[in-house]
């Protein structure tokens, strides 16, 4: 098994996202039902929200296909998502775990969530993810 870090690694700006928009990262092929290509999942998550009042949320979500993408609960409750950063201009970066739901569905990926107002050009984001892998993500 190898131990992979920061893979599939995407980058952007919030410019023009309004607050309640959806940024989601690569997909990550979790296997079919036959095998598991991926386990023990985390996404690397850095965050600069340079905007005053910009609120930006992570959540994990799950599909079959790659297409259509379902919100993981955060937990049986259904719990709200805290707010990840603020607008503080300063870099936030952390590892957020998959819960083990994510692994019933054949992909995952991490995404973001503008909360408050419009982001703008200096509003950052860098997404990727760690594991140990039994084969390539990709596919």
């Amino acid at each position: 098994m190898a131990l992979r870090y920061n893979t599939q690694a995407t980058s952007g700006n919030l410019s023009t996202l309004v607050a309640g928009s959806t940024v989601g990262g690569a997909a990550v092929n979790l296997g079919d039902n036959t095998r598991t290509k991926v386990k023990d999942l985390s996404a690397l998550v850095s965050v600069t929200a340079a905007t005053a009042t910009l609120t930006v949320s992570v959540k994990w979500q799950v599909s079959n296909d790659a297409t259509v993408w379902v919100d993981l609960a955060n937990g049986t409750n259904n719990a709200a998502s805290v707010v990840f950063t603020t607008g503080t201009s300063s870099i936030v970066t952390k590892a957020i775990p998959a819960p083990s739901a994510v692994f019933g569905w054949r992909f995952a990926r991490i995404a973001l969530v503008t909360g408050v107002v419009t982001g703008a050009v200096g509003d950052l984001y860098a997404l990727g993810y760690c594991d140990r892998s039994t084969r390539s993500l990709d596919g």
